[in-house]
């Protein structure tokens, strides 16, 4: 590999087929080969240039949702009530969408705690962690119940079922249908994600750097998740100008920074469950055979890479656009450095998820300069065409 003009390889990396690299599980004294190290890597800051946005008041919102996950149950033992205050998504939704009003942002909110507690018992190291055949039928149900809200109201319903139904209820009466069908198609698409990391898990096997790309982001909900920011601030951008290259580039470079930067933040949470298979820095450790520390900075080189990327292509992009995808354009910004703030904060990536809140950031947050800042373009066929963008003739 390569050096670039910030002293970190460039990812020359080969493209291995679908489910060949298989995860070494080595055990000494009962626990995973490279724990202590892996325990041990600290976080380094990250690169961001783009400024954080005033957010409303959470307090109130906060109080509402968990007031909203007990009405469903969800708060009726120690361990599920500390999971939804420790995932405290008020902070997370009024940072995304700083443009949006109270009743939307509160959508947004349970949502996400819902989603947040449905990935902590049943995922990454919850009950169907190696077990995506079980996950299946209920990841179904779920949807069914997200599209079709009016089949939710029987009390027998499946919890979840119930609670994405009753979601889907309030979004209808704010979101266009555009929007609403983006958060149902992006819920669809994180449950397969999702299941996509159980099965390798169940079977041993780690993506590839290119597979990760593809799989990572969508296993983050991203694309809901925006739908939420669209809701939440009464917009809607026409498929039209949604589907050009340039800004389903944008799009997706967004969604891969939102990723890539939960995995840094989430790092050490994932090596206590045993999931590196669907973080950024265990997919870098396996396939570049290198120590975790290493991993875990060329994880954050490949974030500095892209959010110079994004940068640059945002600004060609918003100088000869019309309003509403300079709008668009403003939401991703938000996403993206929103997500950032509210994971440095939030007690769901800290060593001790229980504790009182601290408004402190938990990790060392922004680098002043990027540690790579090239706009070559990664050698990974599923993104190298993001780069095509930046042409002029684009």
């Amino acid at each position: 590999m390569q050096a670039t003009g910030y002293g970190v390889p460039e990812f020359d990396l080969p493209a291995a087929g679908w489910g060949q690299v298989r995860l070494a599980r080595d055990r000494a004294d009962g626990e995973p080969d490279g724990t202590a190290a892996r325990s041990a890597v600290e976080i380094p800051p990250l690169f961001c240039p783009i400024p954080a946005a005033p957010h409303h008041e959470t307090a109130a919102i906060e109080r509402r949702v968990v007031d909203w996950m007990a009405q469903f149950g969800f708060c009726d033992d120690d361990f599920h009530h500390a999971q939804v205050i420790a995932n405290r998504t008020a902070e997370w939704a009024c940072r995304i969408a700083p443009g949006g009003t109270a009743d939307p942002l509160q959508i947004g909110a349970d949502w996400s705690c819902l989603g947040l507690l449905l990935d902590d018992v049943y995922l990454d190291g919850g009950l169907y962690s190696r077990h995506p055949e079980r996950f299946l039928p209920m990841a179904v149900q779920v949807i069914h119940g997200a599209d079709h809200p009016e089949t939710t109201d029987d009390k027998t319903a499946d919890p979840y079922t119930a609670a994405f139904g009753e979601v889907s209820h309030r979004y209808r009466r704010h979101a266009s249908g555009t929007v609403v069908r983006r958060w149902i198609d992006g819920v669809a698409e994180w449950f397969l994600a999702a299941s996509v990391g159980l099965a390798q898990r169940a079977s041993g096997t780690v993506p590839t750097l290119a597979e990760y790309f593809v799989i990572g982001p969508r296993d983050r909900g991203t694309k809901a998740s925006i739908a939420v920011i669209e809701m939440a601030e009464g917009t809607s951008l026409p498929n039209e100008a949604a589907e050009t290259p340039r800004i389903r580039a944008l799009t997706q470079i967004a969604s891969a920074l939102v990723t890539f930067a939960n995995d840094v933040y989430s790092y050490h949470r994932e090596v206590k469950e045993q999931s590196l298979e669907s973080n950024l820095v265990g997919v870098l450790e396996h396939e570049l055979r290198v120590p975790p520390q290493d991993a875990m900075a060329r994880a954050a080189a490949l974030h500095d890479r892209l959010m110079c990327l994004y940068v640059t292509l945002r600004d060609r992009t918003a100088c000869r656009a019309a309003p509403e995808i300079r709008c668009y354009l403003g939401q991703l910004d938000h996403f993206i450095r929103g997500n950032l703030d509210y994971s440095a904060v939030t007690p769901r990536y800290r060593t001790d998820p229980s504790a009182v809140p601290d408004p402190a950031p938990a990790f060392g947050v922004w680098a002043d300069s990027p540690c790579d800042g090239s706009l070559e373009p990664l050698p990974l066929r599923p993104v190298a065409w993001w780069w095509d963008q930046l042409s002029p003739a684009v």
